[in-house]
């Protein structure tokens, strides 16, 4: 029997035996056992698995014991499930809320298996990243993001909020960014933005799923809707109309101007005040109006300004090779970019990587080659395609310790509601999930468990693509 768990534990013991039913007793004493030192954990078990099917049984001969045991790997986590008897243990709090997105998936068909688990992500920051600038997705959906992504035991959600479409997020120093900057859409749609308010919820809201939003403000390119509102901080003045193509790489802040670096000062003050965790993504891709030698000096100047805010960067690894600040990471998509000095880089600095190759880990590109939704620019990227990669492989040269993270990225060119991004994100995002969480490598058992999540799906009302490389029978 394979266990419909994903991401795959680092090591399972399935026993023989018939399991029992779930009871309101362990879902009780489960949140009570954990409440003390992990309250998110608790309330996730009171949360997600009081909803699960259950008898009306007795609360006599129930024990559930949930403890901290700090020399278990970070993030990581025991269980052992048999007749009357749970036993949690968990390396911190994290650890335990994992255990408890686990333990949603074995029981969500009201039994409780009998088994023994030993589990442990193998990568720090494992991600997804909602791209709202193109299409704007607002602060339900992305609730219902964070609930997905945490479910299959994603701790970021990497929020682009501004591109040469629109601008998406309330900065009170820049009011027309708002005002003239986020009327609009890819789809020539209404758009939207978030307030500070809506931002600061949303993040409470994550952290309670032991999720970390990291926003991302793409410069000094994919800025042209900021030049929209703010035309003094292009490199011309002159005013522009409102943009909702696809293109990329023509836009570009003035690179020297007082107006121009007030502006990115103001944005970043921004987002360093209030963003709850310690880092902030400033971009860095596909500039392709500079030369080498202006990028790598924005980027230089940038990085200090995040310094100065007292918050750590993120950029695209277009930065690599740019003398950053110390703790910046570089997020790896394309090979179709010089590479050749990342090795180099990763060696010499201190930087490290996270892994988002577009031919594995963008869910914007197409299933098959007629799929309605997607682009190819980058490739054809089915479920297999997007589970069975290997993300230091991926960066040659590139030290195991320095790539810390994965992040599966969903760009919005093409979809137009929330069906349409469920339809690509689903089943690729747990596909990505298992190569961050590090789950051994068997195919035809993640295949396995992905059609019983299928299932679930459905129950749930999402709608995913049935790829023919899975028996959804």
């Amino acid at each position: 029997m394979t266990l419909p768990l994903i991401p795959a534990p680092q090591s399972s013991i399935l026993r023989v035996g018939p399991g029992e039913p779930l009871t309101a007793s362990h879902v009780d004493a489960l949140a009570d056992a954990l409440a003390p030192w992990a309250p998110r954990a608790a309330a996730a078990a009171r949360r997600t698995l009081a909803d699960l099917p259950r008898t009306t049984g007795s609360t006599a001969g129930v024990t559930v014991t949930a403890t901290l045991d700090p020399s278990l790997a970070d993030e990581g986590y025991t269980l052992d499930l048999a007749a009357g008897s749970w036993t949690l243990t968990a390396a911190d709090e994290a650890g335990a809320f994992w255990a408890v997105q686990s333990l949603a998936q074995l029981l969500r068909d009201g039994a409780v298996p009998d088994l023994q688990i030993s589990d442990a992500p193998a990568y720090p920051v494992r991600g997804m990243m909602l791209d709202i600038a193109r299409f704007y997705f607002g602060p339900d959906e992305i609730r219902r993001v964070i609930d997905l992504a945490a479910s299959y035991r994603l701790n970021q959600l990497h929020l682009h909020l501004s591109d040469d479409q629109g601008w998406r997020l309330e900065i009170p120093s820049r009011p027309l960014l708002t005002k003239m900057s986020a009327a609009q859409d890819v789809a020539g749609g209404q758009g939207g933005y978030l307030t500070l308010e809506d931002y600061e919820q949303l993040q409470r809201y994550a952290l309670d799923r032991h999720v970390v939003i990291v926003p991302e403000v793409d410069l000094p390119g994919h800025t042209h809707a900021a030049q929209v509102a703010y035309p003094e901080i292009s490199p011309d003045g002159a005013e522009r109309e409102p943009y909702i193509g696809t293109e990329v790489g023509f836009s570009s802040l003035h690179l020297t101007s007082d107006e121009a670096w007030d502006f990115v000062d103001d944005i970043v003050a921004t987002l360093a005040e209030h963003t709850l965790g310690e880092y902030v993504h400033l971009g860095g891709d596909e500039s392709l109006t500079l030369t080498r030698e202006q990028y790598v000096t924005y980027m230089e100047r940038l990085g200090a300004v995040a310094e100065k805010h007292g918050t750590k960067a993120v950029f695209w690894q277009e930065a690599a090779g740019a003398a950053l600040p110390p703790g910046t990471r570089l997020q790896y998509w394309t090979s179709q970019i010089e590479t050749d000095h990342i090795a180099q880089v990763a060696r010499d600095h201190d930087v490290t990587f996270i892994a988002s190759p577009a031919t594995r880990a963008y869910l914007d590109q197409k299933y098959t080659a007629d799929f309605p939704l997607g682009l190819t620019w980058a490739a054809i990227v089915d479920v297999r395609e997007a589970y069975d990669w290997d993300p230091v492989a991926e960066l040659p040269g590139v030290p195991a310790e320095s790539v810390v993270g994965v992040e599966a990225c969903l760009w919005t060119e093409t979809p137009r509601s929330f069906d349409d991004l469920t339809m690509l994100v689903l089943p690729r995002l747990p596909a990505v999930a298992s190569v961050a969480w590090g789950s051994p490598k068997d195919y035809p058992a993640f295949a396995s468990a992905l059609a019983q999540h299928g299932r679930w799906w459905d129950a749930d009302g999402l709608v995913f693509y049935r790829s023919e490389q899975v028996d959804w029978t």
